[in-house]
C-alpha cells in the first residue's frame, strides 16, 4: 500500500514539465517484452529538449494514454539497442529507448502500447526527500 500511495503523491506535486522548466513530449513507438527484465519502450521525441539526465534510470515518468488515463513508471535502464544513451544521441536521433518494470507496463490489466505519451518527469524518491 505505501507504494501505491506515493505514487499518487508524486502525481500530486509533480509538474508538467521538466526540473529544467522545460516542457517536452514523447510518443511511445514501441513495446516490447524483454524477458528477465521488463518492457522496452521506444520514445519518439515529439516537442521539447528534455535533458537525459532527467530520464536516467531511477526517475519517474508520467505516461498519459491515448484515452487520457494517466500512468507513473520507473526508469529501470537505458536499452542499449542503437548504442548507449548520451545527450548528443537523443538530439540527434531525436529517440530514447528505456526499460521498465513487468509491473508498471501492465498496471491494472492495460499494457503500454503504441502512442502513449510521455509528459512529464519527476526526481526519484531519494531525490524528493533530499
Amino acid at each position: 500500500m505505501p507504494r501505491i500511495r506515493n505514487q499518487y503523491r508524486m502525481i500530486a506535486m509533480a509538474s508538467r514539465t521538466s526540473s529544467t522548466g522545460a516542457s517536452f513530449r514523447f510518443r511511445v513507438s514501441d513495446a516490447v517484452d524483454v524477458p528477465h527484465r521488463g518492457m522496452l519502450l521506444r520514445l519518439r521525441l515529439m516537442e521539447g529538449t528534455p535533458s537525459i539526465a532527467e530520464l536516467r534510470p531511477g526517475r519517474y515518468l508520467l505516461l498519459r494514454a491515448p484515452d487520457g488515463a494517466e500512468r507513473w513508471v520507473r526508469v529501470l535502464d537505458f536499452a542499449i539497442v542503437g548504442g548507449k544513451a548520451t545527450q548528443a544521441r537523443l538530439e540527434r536521433t531525436r529517440e530514447l529507448d528505456i526499460v521498465i518494470s513487468q509491473a508498471d507496463a501492465r498496471r491494472d490489466g492495460r499494457a503500454i502500447e503504441i502512442g502513449w505519451q510521455v509528459v512529464a518527469a519527476a526526481a526519484s524518491a531519494g531525490e524528493r526527500a533530499a
